[in-house]
């Protein structure tokens, strides 16, 4: 009887898969419990793949990933340590510096550096560019490893060749055996048990998005493209070039998550130990990939308006007791605000901006450290002087503080009480934090339970935007 071998399927960009293999190549790593190539994959492709759960973290344009040691001798066991180090070492990832309590971040270096690090390597070992595949070859034969290059058209891609286009992928099928299995599979597992242990309601979700969650794979990949060959096209230096490549490859690794998900192991079901969250690849998805999915066309996307500003009152309604006039003229002043669904255009007139803008002002006040970007804090003060005293009290000790608050208030709400709720009539969602996206067959019974659910938080009905 033929035994039949299972596979992880990785999607990585084709320059940094190439300095993997040449890097082992030239120096491999000596005495390696594991294959390097597999855990080097294995960690390249978490730092692309979470990289966009992190996007609102750090201003930066390549993709990173923070990652506790903890969780690498989890993964990858004891020996976890001499991989990364191998990795780090040849300039295939970097690191920052450990400090106050905080995980390590690794990044991935630019790809004009992967390519000049191509060059280098090829030089050194006398090998042609062109026979790189000869390389990868030997080594994919010697761990049971399936690969092929992949590139999606680019339509018009002649008008800006003044641009370096980075849209060549490898996909990849590593065997899962014995030794691996932790570490390829291990998060998908864990959410197995997290969801035959989950409350009820919870545990019927986590099904139905196992069971259903699809995306029209090709035509959210040439979209991804297109995207990307515009924002090339407008970028106006490098930084804007890497950035728009980095909105890309998360865009891509999205869409291959997603893809055959269940078979490959990649769906994400989990809450959030810190925020109680519930963390699936939806609620990172970009959101112009969500028309991608299979069956939206006939599904209804509902999503409280200004949300974390919104929630910001409940718990404002703890700070009335013994307040003084001037601050409970500013938080009624602020309720009318948010309630209405006018935050941001309020933040418009305040600072002379357009939305988007004043959307990332608001992220600068209520998210980053009380002694960041205080031009910005100075003017929001001007307009709620009271209350920004109360969020840089929330954040003195740590400046997440807030955002984490907001959330689990956000969590509770949602996914505690309006998704029970919808899950007792029979509706099943699938969830974006502040937002639900259901068949729209039950569209009205679901803005029905979110109204009355968030009525009795507020004490009013919130703007709820419709699609």
């Amino acid at each position: 009887m033929t035994k039949y071998t299972k596979y992880r399927s990785f999607l990585l960009p084709k320059e940094i898969v190439e300095v993997l293999f040449l890097t082992a190549h030239h120096i491999p790593l000596q005495d390696n419990k594991q294959s390097e190539i597999i855990v080097g994959l294995s960690i390249i492709n978490d730092i692309l793949s979470k990289s966009n759960q992190k996007h609102n973290s750090e201003d930066y344009p390549y993709h990173f990933n923070p990652m506790y040691s903890k969780y690498l001798q989890l993964k990858y066991g004891n020996y976890y340590n001499t991989y990364i180090e191998w990795l780090i070492i040849h300039n295939i990832i970097w690191k920052d510096f450990y400090y106050g309590g905080k995980s390590t971040y690794f990044y991935f270096q630019s790809n004009e550096n992967y390519l000049s690090k191509i060059n280098f390597l090829c030089k050194e070992n006398e090998i042609p560019v062109e026979s790189i595949g000869e390389i990868i070859d030997t080594y994919c034969l010697r761990d049971s490893i399936k690969i092929s290059l992949i590139s999606h058209a680019i339509k018009e891609i002649n008008y800006i060749q003044k641009n370096r286009i980075f849209n060549k992928w490898y996909r990849i099928k590593v065997p899962i055996t014995k030794t691996n299995k932790k570490f390829l599979t291990k998060d998908y597992e864990q959410d197995s048990t997290y969801i035959n242990n989950a409350p009820k309601h919870i545990k019927k979700m986590g099904s139905h998005y196992r069971k259903g969650l699809k995306i029209q794979y090709e035509e959210a990949i040439e979209h991804s493209e297109n995207r990307y060959l515009k924002e090339l096209s407008e970028a106006k230096n490098s930084k804007e070039e890497v950035s728009a490549f980095k909105r890309y490859s998360s865009r891509i690794s999205s869409i291959n998550a997603i893809h055959n998900g269940s078979l490959n192991k990649t769906l994400r079901f989990k809450r959030n130990d810190t925020n109680k969250r519930l963390d699936t690849n939806l609620t990172n998805m970009a959101s112009d990939l969500r028309p991608f999915i299979v069956g939206y066309e006939n599904m209804s996307y509902l999503d409280l308006s200004n949300s974390q500003p919104v929630l910001f009152n409940i718990l404002l309604q703890s700070y009335r007791k013994n307040a003084s006039e001037a601050l409970l003229n500013e938080i009624d002043n602020y309720f009318i605000i948010t309630t209405s669904g006018k935050w941001y255009e309020w933040l418009q007139g305040l600072y002379g901006l357009n939305r988007n803008e004043c959307k990332e002002i608001w992220m600068k006040i209520a998210y980053s450290k009380n002694h960041h970007n205080p031009e910005v804090k100075q003017i929001f003060k001007k307009g709620f002087p009271l209350i920004y005293g109360i969020i840089e009290e929330i954040k003195k000790e740590k400046h997440e503080d807030f955002a984490v608050e907001l959330q689990k208030i956000e969590s509770k709400i949602f996914i505690d009480e309006i998704c029970k709720e919808l899950v007792n009539h029979g509706i099943i969602p699938y969830t974006m934090h502040d937002g639900l996206l259901v068949p729209k067959e039950h569209k009205e019974k679901t803005l029905e339970i979110m109204q009355t659910i968030l009525k009795e938080k507020l004490g009013v009905i919130p703007l709820i935007k419709v699609e």
